[in-house]
């Protein structure tokens, strides 16, 4: 494009306030390691400057199981909404999550459904 452009010249100061102001970028990783949390980004492992919530990361089936067997006064359509909402929450190995990042940190926002 030529320099006296006058079109040339608005499209390239479009371009670098475009870059000031757009947001950060949202990708899926790989759930490596629960204990502690570690992903996966285009194979590259990451362990640290990883932030969540929302989720799961320890395997308690039985302890939630059994905690809600002693439950008297709950009805079965209660108790099996919050086995079912607890498997949903829990990210295992293998996993995907949607992730975005800020700088070096590593936001989870939710487990991918698969």
């Amino acid at each position: 494009m030529a320099q006296g452009d006058s079109f040339a010249r608005m499209l390239e100061i479009m371009k670098r306030q475009g870059k000031a102001f757009n947001g950060y970028d949202m990708t899926t990783a790989s759930i490596v390691g629960v204990e502690p949390l570690s992903i996966a980004i285009n194979g590259q492992v990451i362990e640290d400057h990883i932030f969540y919530n929302g989720l799961i990361t320890s395997n308690k089936d039985e302890e939630l199981q059994e905690i809600l067997d002693a439950e008297e006064f709950i009805s079965d359509g209660l108790k099996q909404f919050l086995l079912d909402l607890y498997k949903e929450l829990r990210v295992q190995p293998d996993d995907q999550v949607l992730v975005q990042r800020v700088g070096n940190s590593f936001f989870i926002c939710g487990k991918v459904a698969g």
